[in-house]
């Protein structure tokens, strides 16, 4: 009977060890639980801080170049040009018109062309027709009004034209 009771105690003894082992393990993976989920918050917060600082902050790789050319306007709007120096003034603020457009070019700014192209509804806005007497003119554009731009290849503002018609 003695043996019995030693085999017994023998073998609850494992038992105990292995539902400890067990408890040590599953509190293991809960305290990693706990801190994976911790480590997603702090990046779920990260992550926004992020993504708010780029809505803030994110057109200033734009808005630096923008203010050499602010300066040149402010610089031509100072002088007053005379009939002797009229010509130099228009050479002047062209100037200053072509580096606005070089910066823009520069972020992703693309004019479409238009004028003698097919007309084309994802890139023109129609807004009046014209009777052609050249049947290679019908459904071209056959006057700009307003220039169309894309950025980055996404139409931002199509060109407004004047489509020709057979008459």
């Amino acid at each position: 009977m003695e043996e019995k009771i030693k085999e017994e105690k023998s073998i609850k003894k494992p038992k105990v060890k292995k539902v400890d082992k067990h408890a040590e393990e599953i509190n293991e993976i809960k305290d990693k639980l706990v801190r994976l989920q911790a480590e997603f918050e702090n990046y779920k917060k990260r992550s926004k801080t992020e993504l708010e600082d780029m809505a803030k902050y994110g057109s200033q790789e734009l808005m630096t170049p923008l203010l050499g050319v602010i300066d040149n306007f402010e610089r031509a709007l100072s002088v007053k040009p005379d009939s002797n120096s009229i010509d130099k003034y228009t050479e002047g603020v062209d100037m200053i018109y072509k580096q606005l457009l070089e910066i823009l070019c520069a972020c992703g700014l693309e004019r479409i062309e238009a004028e003698g192209q097919c007309f084309n509804p994802g890139y023109h806005q129609g807004v009046m027709n014209e009777v052609v007497e050249d049947d290679e003119m019908v459904d071209k554009v056959v006057a700009e009004f307003q220039k169309g731009y894309m950025l980055n290849k996404k139409v931002i503002r199509p060109t407004m034209v004047k489509i020709g018609i057979k008459g």
